[in-house]
C-alpha cells in the first residue's frame, strides 16, 4: 500500500522557533491552542499564524464570537493582516460573526457571514451549512485554516458547559472530514477568563499547545511563551521570551529561547 506522503507531511508556520519544537510544523486536520493572560499580547501569534498559511494558499476563517467586526479588522491589523483586502479583493477570507449575529449587528460586509438567531443546540449545524453553502464553494481544493477568536467569547455567549459540547461537536464534524477536507483549526483562549477544569479539557483535545505568561516589571511589559505540547514524537517542551516591536504601523513578534530549556 502506498503512503501519500504529502498527505501527512507537516506544514511550516513559518516561525523558526515553533517549526523546530513541534516537528516542522502543523499536521493535516491540526488542532493549536495559544492561551494567554489577561495583560498578554500572545493573541498576536495567533493573527500571525492565521496570516502566515494565507501566504501558504489557504483559505482563511474566522470564527468571530468576542468583538464587533470592525474591531477584529482592526486587532488583525496589528500583525500587518489587511484582512479587508484578502477579503474584498482576493475573496481568500470568510468571517463568521457570531458575535453581531447574537447582538443583532448588521453585516459589515459581503464576506462576513451571519446566523440567524445562534444558540447552543443550532450554532454548530448552521455553521457547517455555511461551510457547505457559502466557503467550500469559494475555497474550492485549498486547504482551510481557520481562527476562533475568541474561546473565551463563546464561553461568555454560551457558558462552559455548552462551549464544552460544542466544541466537542466540532472535533467530530472534522474527523468526519479528514480525508476530504484538510482544515487546521487556531484557538485563542484568555485563560484568565475560564475555569482551570476548562483549560484543562481544551489543552488535552489539542494537538499543539502554546502558553503566554505577562508580568509588568519596570514600567515594561515582559512575557514569556512555552510550548508545552505537540504530536512531535521528538517533542521537549521549551519556554521561550516573547516580545512585540512596532515597524512601519503594524508589528514584528520575536522569541529567543530561555537559558536551561530544551
Amino acid at each position: 500500500m502506498l503512503v501519500d506522503l504529502e498527505f501527512f507531511s507537516p506544514l511550516p508556520i513559518d516561525i523558526e522557533e515553533i517549526d523546530r519544537a513541534i516537528g516542522g510544523g502543523l499536521i493535516r486536520g491540526a488542532t493549536i491552542s495559544i492561551m494567554y493572560d489577561a495583560f498578554s499580547l500572545g493573541w498576536a501569534l495567533g493573527f500571525e499564524i492565521f496570516k502566515n498559511m494565507l501566504f501558504k494558499d489557504s483559505f482563511g476563517v474566522i470564527h468571530n464570537y468576542s468583538l464587533p467586526v470592525i474591531k477584529l479588522i482592526s486587532r488583525a491589523s496589528f500583525v500587518g493582516l489587511n484582512l479587508q483586502r484578502l477579503a474584498k479583493r482576493e475573496r481568500r477570507v470568510k468571517i463568521i460573526d457570531v458575535f453581531g449575529s447574537k447582538y443583532g449587528i448588521p453585516p459589515y460586509d459581503d464576506y462576513v457571514l451571519t446566523i440567524p438567531n445562534p444558540t447552543e443546540e443550532t450554532l454548530n449545524p448552521k455553521i457547517e451549512w455555511l461551510y457547505e453553502d457559502k466557503i467550500y464553494p469559494v475555497a474550492g481544493e485549498k486547504r482551510i485554516v481557520k481562527l476562533i477568536h475568541t474561546l473565551d467569547g463563546v464561553v461568555t455567549l454560551f457558558g462552559e458547559n455548552a462551549t464544552i459540547k460544542l466544541l466537542s461537536s466540532e472535533v467530530a464534524y472534522l474527523a468526519k472530514m479528514y480525508r476530504k477536507r484538510n482544515i487546521i483549526s487556531i484557538i485563542l483562549l484568555n485563560v484568565d477568563v475560564v475555569s482551570r477544569k476548562f483549560v484543562a479539557w481544551v489543552s488535552g483535545l489539542s494537538d499543539v499547545v502554546i502558553v503566554f505568561n505577562s508580568r509588568i516589571g519596570d514600567g515594561e511589559l515582559i512575557e514569556t511563551m512555552s510550548i508545552l505540547k505537540s504530536p512531535n514524537p521528538d517533542f521537549e517542551p521549551s519556554t521561550y521570551e516573547f516580545k512585540i516591536s512596532a515597524n512601519n504601523g503594524t508589528h514584528s513578534l520575536s522569541f529567543k529561547k530561555s537559558e536551561g530549556t530544551g
